[in-house]
Parts: structure tokens; C-alpha cells; sequence
């Protein structure tokens, strides 16, 4: 039963993935408004924060606030990078960089030498990232740099965010997470120029459908969220991240249906080399997350 909540997990994961991916392209809205809109908007976590309130210290906050701020900067670069490629290939490359980042920071700063398990894990993950980006033409797909970026600050975060919380309620981080991310997105209100990128919707298809559907997305996210805040409590931390190439299957599973039959949805290459080439790419990281994380 454990394993089959965390892949329903992921499954969620997967479909707020494409969701995503369909109102950033299809329905056009751009990168710096929707990260916007999704992290003021997830603000409403607040409310629950009365409930379990516990004073933390000022280096603590801080260190909160900054990694909440480079949170909206991670998700920026990411929903840029998404709004250039395909779902099913930027989501699993990005995302199966940030260990391999993991571990390379952590060399950088002298904290630890490669393993074996991370010579293994290394061999598969940055093989399977190269090949799920491999196209004939350009070798690795464009806006390769943005993407590299992206992973990189994602691993920068997740070890800010475990610093910044690993005294105290993870709650009251959390809180405090949100309101360090959501300030560096309105203190960018002062330029003309991003409160005309961020509020500009002339190019924005369908407003009323498009707004209705980006609040499902965030309502999935916020309760997997809380769902994910569960399931770490009940299971060990590695063996849900070790999972997480049940999130990238299903991309792909999504990309073949919606390739064959909602080309309106998501628009993505479905002939079978391709789809081949995904598959054992997701193997590659699939094999080399669970020998990192199990």
C-alpha cells in the first residue's frame, strides 16, 4: 500500500506537469506571470499557519526567506525551460540533474568524496538526462544551458531549504519559505517592465477556461503537497525520492495519448523511435535514482 501512495503521488505530479506545460504554451501565458500567479497565489497556505505557530530565531528566518526567494527564481528558469520543450523530456532531464548537482556541490565544498553508489548512480543518471534530450539535428536540444541552470538551482534550494529546517516545526519553515518567495516576485512590481510582463494578458487564449484550469492546478499541487508532507512522515525520505521515475513514466505515457489523441493539449512527437528513446532514458534514470536514493 506505501508504494502505491507514492506513486499515486507522482501520478499527481505528473498531471500538474502537463498542466503546466498546456497553459504555458497552448494557452500562452508567459514564464515570469505564471510563476508569479503561482506563488502569490499559494500564499493561502498562510491560513494554516495559526494552528502550529512557533517562534523561530532571526538566522533561521533568514535563512528561510532566501531559500524561498530562490525557490520563485527556480521556478522561473523551470517554467521557462518547460515553456521551450517537450514535457516529457525537460521535466525528466531537469530533474534528474539535481542529484548529480547534489553531488558535485558537495564536492565543490569539501563535504565528501565519491562513493561507489554515487559512481554507479552518476553513470546512469547523466547518460539517461544526455539521451532524453538527444535529437538528430542539434544532438542535445536547444536551450540546453537554461535547463542545466534550472536543475542546478533546484539543487541549490533543496539544500538551503533542508539547512533552514532542520531545527524546528517544518511548518513554521515552510511559512516562512512562502513569504521569502512570494516578496522577490512583488518587490519586481517596481519596473515597468515586469508589471507589464507579468499582468500582460492580451496574448492569453480563453481567459476564463485558462484561469479556471490554473486554479485545478493549483489545488492539485497544494493538496500533493500536503499529501507528500504525509507520506514523508510515514516513509523514509529516499524511498519516495527513489520513486520518482513513476513521475517521469507517466509523463511519457501522457505524451503518447495526448501525442495520439489531444494534440491541442500537448503536442509532442509520438513516433515510435522516439518514444523508444524516452523509455530507456527514463530506465537509465529511473535505475540510477533508486541505486542513489534506496
Amino acid at each position: 500500500m506505501g508504494y502505491l501512495l507514492i506513486i499515486f503521488y507522482y501520478l499527481v505530479a505528473a498531471g500538474v506537469d502537463v498542466i503546466d506545460k498546456f497553459l504555458l504554451s497552448a494557452r500562452k501565458i508567459r514564464p515570469l506571470s505564471y510563476t508569479f500567479f503561482t506563488v502569490v497565489t499559494g500564499l493561502i497556505l498562510l491560513f494554516l499557519w495559526p494552528w502550529n505557530y512557533q517562534a523561530l530565531s532571526a538566522g533561521n528566518i533568514t535563512v528561510d526567506l532566501l531559500s524561498g526567494a530562490i525557490f520563485s527564481v527556480a521556478l522561473y528558469i523551470f517554467f521557462r525551460a518547460l515553456s521551450y520543450g517537450e514535457v516529457s523530456r525537460v521535466v525528466p532531464f531537469i530533474f534528474a540533474l539535481v542529484p548529480v548537482m547534489d553531488i558535485f556541490i558537495g564536492l565543490m565544498l569539501g563535504r565528501n568524496i565519491l562513493t561507489l553508489k554515487e559512481l554507479s548512480a552518476l553513470s546512469l543518471l547523466i547518460p539517461g538526462a544526455v539521451l532524453i534530450v538527444y535529437r538528430q539535428k542539434d544532438f542535445i536540444g536547444k536551450h540546453i544551458g537554461l535547463k542545466v541552470f534550472s536543475a542546478f538551482l533546484w539543487s541549490a534550494y533543496y539544500a538551503i531549504w533542508q539547512f533552514g529546517a532542520s531545527e524546528g516545526n517544518a511548518l513554521n519553515h515552510l511559512m516562512y519559505n512562502r513569504i521569502g518567495a512570494a516578496i522577490i516576485l512583488i518587490l519586481l512590481l517596481v519596473l515597468p517592465q515586469a508589471r507589464k510582463n507579468i499582468f500582460g494578458f492580451r496574448q492569453v487564449k480563453n481567459k476564463k477556461q485558462t484561469s479556471a484550469l490554473f486554479l485545478l492546478k493549483q489545488f492539485l499541487g497544494g493538496m500533493n503537497f500536503i499529501f507528500l508532507s504525509f507520506l514523508l512522515v510515514l516513509y523514509k525520505i529516499p524511498i519516495v525520492n527513489g520513486l520518482q521515475g513513476f513521475r517521469y513514466i507517466f509523463l511519457i505515457i501522457a505524451a503518447i495519448i495526448l501525442g495520439h489523441y489531444g494534440k491541442h493539449v500537448l503536442d509532442e512527437p509520438v513516433h515510435k523511435n522516439v518514444i523508444w528513446q524516452k523509455v530507456f532514458a527514463v530506465v537509465l534514470i529511473f535505475a540510477g535514482t533508486a541505486i542513489l536514493f534506496i
